[in-house]
């Protein structure tokens, strides 16, 4: 919307500058959604693939690496576990 007349009188009285912008109009009739002729990207067929091209190589040290990080965990949560139970057990000062 551009500023009329009274509007600019209005804007020189003020500090900031009058700023005139050039709106353009994002038509999406040019952008269809849809299928590209291949397959249907299921979940099924993107994992298949996944694991038969790229995951192959590093796929046992990321299950190694998950049970060491979920070794450690367990053993956090009993050793905080045992020192609330010997916590507990305190007698009263």
């Amino acid at each position: 919307m551009k500023p009329t007349a009274a509007d600019t009188r209005h804007w020189k009285n003020t500090v900031f500058p009058a700023i005139d912008c050039n709106y353009q109009i994002f038509s999406l009739d040019r952008s269809y959604g849809g299928s590209t002729g291949s397959s249907p990207a299921s979940f099924l067929n993107i994992s298949r693939d996944y694991f038969r091209r790229e995951a192959r190589r590093n796929f046992l040290a990321e299950i190694a690496f998950f049970l060491v990080l979920g070794a450690i965990l367990i053993a956090t949560f009993i050793q905080g576990a045992r020192v609330i139970i010997h916590f507990l057990l305190l007698p009263p000062a």
